[in-house]
């Protein structure tokens, strides 16, 4: 019996900085969302590393590049909502790479009229542990479709 419980203690005390780590990548992605849909920019410097990158479409080379493309989604968009999905990546030392799925819709008027941009997204994340902090590094931007429909 104490083999058996000194057997299972091990497994878990050997797989608990997985599911540590794994807690923490939800956490940043679902951090992501909440901060661009509640517009904490200022806050991205928390999950982001001042060299990150989002590429798919564009090319942003930068942290500062980032905070002014997100002044820019500001001024276009109302609102927005990041609905995220499944998320499965695996760590390889001190780097996570993974994909998040995500449906963003985006509020904005159109001539007097409400609309809403949805788009289905799959980011292909990695996240980089160092100086005691896991952060983006980057993130490539995957558009699969978008739909636009009045609101009311």
């Amino acid at each position: 019996m104490k083999k058996i419980f000194f057997g299972s203690f091990l497994l878990i005390s050997m797989l608990s900085p997985l599911i540590v780590s794994a807690k923490t990548v939800e956490q940043i992605i679902y951090q992501y969302a909440e901060l661009i849909d509640t517009r904490k920019f200022d806050e991205l410097q928390t999950i982001m590393w001042e060299d990150f990158k989002m590429t798919g479409g564009y090319e942003i080379n930068s942290l500062s590049e980032f905070l002014g493309a997100m002044q820019q989604l500001a001024s276009t968009y109302d609102s927005t909502m990041h609905f995220i999905g499944n998320i499965d990546g695996n760590w390889s030392n001190n780097v996570y790479k993974g994909k998040t799925y995500c449906v963003a819709s985006h509020i904005y008027s159109e001539n007097g009229i409400k609309k809403k941009l949805d788009m289905g997204i799959v980011y292909e994340d990695t996240i980089v542990k160092k100086d005691g902090s896991m952060k983006f590094s980057e993130r490539r931007f995957n558009l699969l479709w978008s739909n636009v429909e009045e609101i009311f």
